[in-house]
């Protein structure tokens, strides 16, 4: 009797161990980083007209960037990664979030970089499957100046009077690794305990030509694609009011 006693005891503390081993933990949470668009205190889409400070009526056809390094910063300075790079697409919904389960923590910041480092920049295109965001498929690389970190195209009416025809077209295709910077915005959160977690990140595309401290001005500073006859300056201003746009 004594004997199965004891075999009856340990076998009911093996089942409650393997039990307890396999109960979920309770104190994860899923995240995720919602990228939306605006223009100032105005909404934002493609092809949709904003009115700037100049009263000119501005339409973007085509918005579309990289993400890479974005992570979530903890309260003790350590850091969750969310993705190693991201193609943020505006005209493709499903590029606007970014999706994280089991993680829990208290938080204080999101970090990301803005364009690709160095090492990604030097990815083959062609040597990654065609869903990875740094494929040829997803017409972002020159073959002679490598990734396209930001690619803007708009069309204007610059007559101020809100009635004119669309007769200015700024281009922007932005790359090589001098265009890359580093954004760190704070915000203090917690994920814990099957909570779903959604931060929005927005950009305000306004800034991009009228930054913080400098304007990108769209007559005189149209258009730049990185070629040897570009000045490089225009590249740099859009590069470094690009990653000061971005706010929760």
């Amino acid at each position: 009797m004594q004997f199965l006693k004891c075999t009856t005891s340990l076998v009911l503390a093996t089942l409650l161990f393997f039990i307890s081993g396999c109960k979920p933990d309770t104190k994860q949470g899923n995240f995720t980083l919602e990228l939306k668009a605006k223009y100032g205190d105005q909404s934002f889409s493609l092809n949709t007209p904003n009115t700037d400070p100049q009263n000119r009526r501005i339409k973007m056809d085509e918005l579309k960037f990289y993400l890479s390094h974005i992570s979530l910063v903890k309260a003790d300075n350590s850091e969750v990664n969310l993705s190693e790079a991201a193609l943020i697409d505006f005209s493709n919904p499903n590029t606007l979030s970014i999706s994280v389960d089991n993680i829990s923590g208290d938080f204080k910041s999101l970090r990301f970089s803005t364009g690709l480092d160095s090492v990604q920049n030097a990815t083959d295109p062609l040597s990654v499957p065609s869903s990875n965001p740094l494929s040829n498929d997803m017409g972002m690389y020159w073959p002679w100046l490598k990734y396209i970190f930001y690619k803007l195209e708009a069309r204007c009416d610059t007559t101020g009077t809100g009635s004119g025809s669309y007769n200015w077209f700024p281009l922007y295709h932005i790359g090589t690794n001098s265009m890359y910077r580093q954004v760190t915005l704070d915000k203090t959160f917690s994920v814990c305990c099957n909570n779903q977690y959604t931060l929005t990140l927005y950009l305000d595309v306004k800034k991009i030509f009228y930054g913080d401290t400098q304007t990108l001005d769209i007559i005189s500073e149209s258009s730049t694609q990185m070629g040897t006859s570009d000045d490089p300056n225009v590249a740099i201003k859009f590069s470094d009011n690009f990653a000061q746009a971005f706010t929760f």
